[in-house]
């Protein structure tokens, strides 16, 4: 999972002990384009509030990698009025053991400020967290991106497989300069290319010093591109990936992948499994932040979570804030619906 500060020097040398040097067959370029690509699809089903003078984005990111964040009235600890924040999100430790083995206290450290010492937790504090483990769950992300990138160095060697329908050897020096020469014309786009065969028979039997023959100066392997395609399957194989990685974020999509008739049942199966895990982190998100805003009261109205359901009809994906949702609310009511997004 990747760490926070998520700019810092220190993100290739995270990846490079996380995954072993020998199994890596794929670009780094390809794998952090597919990574953002992934965690953005995972930011975009969040719709977390805050306060106008808090950062959304880095907010976002702390409860997503590090699993919690904590909440923190500034003035508290300032020295200065230039020192006052107000209340404010920071990435924290958790220390101390309740009777059921909860972390107790809270504490964060912050050049802008000092806190002579740890806060109780949803007294002296807040905590908004996205799982019951205070675990981040961009591991999913790392999951799928991994994967994704294996697949994707696999459809461009597939891809350059079937430009060549053919292995040619040559049997002199000379032959293979001049299929060099060949291959270099062709790739360039040019449409006809010509070679003097009687040449390179010539030129075989003096290198050879024995007399002329008929044999030909290049021997041809069929490689049957027709029959040993295979990139529209490996291109069927990323989208069933990402249909996966789409079901564990709460985005519901349909199983294109399969042969047969789809039949409701199996729809609304469907939807059921892709909002299962998601419900859980809105359902710690919901519970953390009312937590929090009994601490902080101001702010009440401006913290809140809920996701948007996609919709596949005309009207897009819907953000709906009260009257016929088609939103899982998480502000003060954590009941949760599921609309058959399919039926139309």
């Amino acid at each position: 999972m990747i760490p926070l500060p998520y700019y810092a020097s220190t993100l290739n040398q995270m990846r490079g002990h996380k995954i072993p040097q020998s199994d890596i067959n794929f670009s780094s370029e390809v794998y952090y384009y597919i990574w953002r690509s992934l965690y953005q699809r995972f930011v975009s089903k969040f719709d977390l509030g805050v306060p106008d003078h808090w950062d959304k984005d880095i907010y976002t990111f702390t409860i997503l990698a590090m699993g919690f964040v904590g909440v923190f009235d500034t003035n508290k600890y300032a020295s200065s009025i230039e020192d006052r924040f107000g209340i404010i999100p920071a990435p924290a430790t958790l220390s101390g053991i309740g009777v059921q083995m909860q972390p107790t206290k809270i504490r964060t450290a912050n050049p802008y400020f000092t806190m002579p010492e740890s806060e109780v937790i949803y007294e002296g504090a807040g905590l908004i967290k996205i799982t019951g483990d205070y675990r981040g769950i961009l591991d999913i992300v790392d999951f799928y991106a991994e994967r994704l990138a294996l697949l994707v160095a696999s459809i461009d060697q597939s891809i350059i497989n079937s430009k060549y329908a053919y292995i040619v050897g040559a049997n002199s020096e000379a032959g293979a300069a001049t299929l060099k020469a060949i291959f270099d014309a062709r790739n360039s786009g040019k449409p006809l290319i010509v070679f003097d065969k009687d040449k390179l028979k010539k030129k075989d039997a003096i290198d050879k010093t024995s007399p002329l023959t008929n044999e030909e100066p290049f021997n041809f392997i069929d490689l049957d591109v027709g029959r040993n395609y295979i990139t529209d399957k490996l291109i069927q194989d990323y989208r069933s990936i990402m249909n996966q990685f789409d079901t564990e974020i709460g985005i519901a999509n349909i199983q294109y992948e399969k042969k047969e008739r789809l039949v409701t049942n199996e729809i609304e199966s469907n939807n059921v499994e892709s909002v299962a895990r998601f419900n859980y982190f809105l359902d710690h998100l919901q519970l953390s932040i009312e937590k929090t805003i009994e601490v902080f009261p101001e702010l009440s109205g401006s913290l809140y979570a809920k996701a948007t359901v996609y919709d596949t009809g005309q009207t897009g994906a819907k953000e709906a804030k009260g009257g016929d949702s088609d939103v899982i609310e998480a502000n003060g009511s954590r009941t949760s619906r599921l609309r058959n997004i399919f039926k139309r």
